[in-house]
């Protein structure tokens, strides 16, 4: 009902004005009864009024939880999206580097050139060769004929050749790849798995080791992990060694570490303890499909594509061509096609620049060369980082 008022302008007979104080408090509290009744009503929905409100307020909560369903279901579909694209990333990273730790496995890369007789070199790129107390050695490349069914789908292999053993002790022929960061297969089961062809006869032997070295500062190298000495028959032999290199726990590391895989074709008695006694031994060994990989099981050799396999050895070293001038800006400047991982050296394999000279400029991505030749010249330098 509509609310009352009470009169206060009346005159009434006895010359007062308005409702008396009985009849306005009366007044009073049915306003306050109405107001109160008014008020019930919101509350309990009675008249339609609260049904209207509660209505508003359940369609308020449902709106709030669609949009709740939505984000989540927005959330679910980026989260299932994200993870597609991981293993499309994930499928395309495996089949551009697959997985095997080692780099040049079929020896297809060869920038620092085909054939080496020296020692504590690189000879195919990511190979460091070690060679003394022999004679007639070297490590080449070897190229192979289309169809070629001991290394199927190989461009090439390696040949290591020595003749003879000119120390009982100290003579030894062994190649290893340092797989960078100490870290890698540490105290986890690995694999490694080769060919290798042997012309000569049966009974010829060669030794696998693994080694841990913890770079510039760091632990002492661990040698002599695992050894074990292969027996080869005439032609070809697969070779497949499973390890677990020890736990890295409380060791330190600088730049520079590694965990290596080595192949000894010949060993003296200095070398008995990493060698698990290979002894002496002379001819001829072609080797090729290196893989190390994760687990106990040798998987077949995947073929990197040639470019890949060439970005992969640019890391660690690349010839760099350029033409020292005999006048013209005092410094030229020079990038590498792949950042290197290091300051690499820089040595000048071809023509003579002097006196100007190479500076890496502290750079993993550029050198410059400072000063000038006497006259123009072609020339070209090895940017090397390997471990």
């Amino acid at each position: 009902m509509a609310q009352k008022k009470t009169n206060q302008t009346t005159l009434n007979p006895d010359g007062s004005y308005g409702d008396d104080a009985f009849t306005a408090f009366a007044i009073m509290n049915e306003n306050a009864d109405d107001a109160e009744t008014r008020l019930h009503a919101l509350e309990t929905g009675a008249g339609g009024v609260g049904q209207d409100v509660a209505a508003l307020q359940l369609g308020l909560q449902q709106e709030s939880l669609a949009r709740q369903q939505g984000v989540v279901a927005e959330a679910l579909a980026r989260q299932q999206a994200d993870a597609a694209l991981d293993l499309r990333v994930d499928a395309l990273g495996g089949r551009m580097i697959g997985d095997n730790a080692l780099i040049n496995g079929d020896f297809d890369v060869w920038q620092r050139g085909a054939s080496f007789t020296t020692t504590a070199v690189y000879g195919p790129d990511r190979w460091f060769i070690q060679q003394g107390g022999v004679t007639g050695q070297s490590f080449a490349k070897n190229t192979l004929l289309p169809g070629d069914t001991n290394f199927p789908d190989s461009e090439s292999n390696l040949i290591v050749t020595l003749t003879g053993n000119s120390s009982a002790s100290g003579a030894h022929q062994v190649f290893e790849q340092r797989v960078e960061d100490f870290r890698a297969f540490a105290g986890v089961p690995s694999t490694l798995s080769f060919r290798v062809f042997n012309p000569g006869a049966a009974g010829r032997k060669i030794a696998v080791e693994f080694a841990q070295t913890f770079g510039a500062g760091g632990s002492a190298t661990v040698l002599g992990i695992a050894p074990q000495v292969f027996t080869l028959n005439a032609g070809l032999n697969i070779i497949t060694k499973t390890v677990t290199l020890p736990s890295i726990a409380g060791k330190t590391a600088g730049a520079g570490s590694a965990a290596v895989a080595a192949i000894w074709t010949t060993a003296g008695s200095d070398f008995s303890g990493r060698t698990a006694g290979l002894g002496l031994q002379t001819g001829s060994l072609y080797f090729g499909k290196m893989k190390w990989e994760a687990g106990t099981v040798a998987t077949p050799f995947k073929k990197r594509e040639p470019g890949v396999e060439l970005l992969l050895c640019y890391r660690y070293g690349e010839p760099v061509g350029f033409i020292a001038n005999a006048d013209g800006p005092y410094y030229s400047t020079y990038n590498y096609k792949v950042p290197k991982r290091a300051v690499p050296n820089l040595i000048v394999l071809g023509n003579s620049i002097s006196p100007a000279t190479l500076n890496p400029r502290g750079s993993m991505t550029w050198f410059s060369m400072d000063g000038r030749a006497p006259s123009a010249v072609a020339s070209y330098c090895f940017a090397d980082a390997e471990i």
